[in-house]
């Protein structure tokens, strides 16, 4: 029985350096197969150099044309912010002038404090009636 035992122990030992000296012949394979790879990847790189610098700079016109696209749907929709704010003060400014709510009803209206809901009239040319 002890033998049998230390049999199919040399064996398992003798099939384990078998098996990695087969590994390692793969191994080596396999990096030879690596480097000729790269060396032909760099030769299609060569080869294509025009086209890929094309796609390039295509990629990049489009990157600009999408970027100008969303600058200008940010900027119309703040400018559109801005003007709807304009517009209020302008309303509120007008009632003012024509003495149908205070100063102070319009900077509360407008969210701003008095000095700079007058400043805002009169930069927009409103009158401010006397008290």
């Amino acid at each position: 029985m002890l033998e049998v035992g230390a049999f199919a122990e040399r064996e398992k030992d003798l099939a384990d350096v078998v098996l990695q000296v087969i590994v390692n012949s793969y191994m080596e394979k396999v990096q030879k197969w690596k480097g000729s790879e790269r060396i032909m990847c760099e030769a299609l790189r060569v080869l294509m150099a025009d086209e890929l610098n094309e796609e390039r700079m295509e990629g990049q016109r489009e990157g600009r044309i999408e970027g100008q696209r969303e600058g200008r749907i940010e900027g119309q929709r703040e400018g559109r912010i801005e003007g709807q704010r304009e517009g209020q003060i302008r309303a509120y400014a007008s009632l003012v002038q024509d003495g149908i709510i205070t100063v102070e009803t319009g900077a509360e209206k407008t969210g701003m404090s008095v000095d700079d809901f007058t400043k805002e009239m009169k930069q927009a040319g409103y009158v401010i009636p006397a008290v």
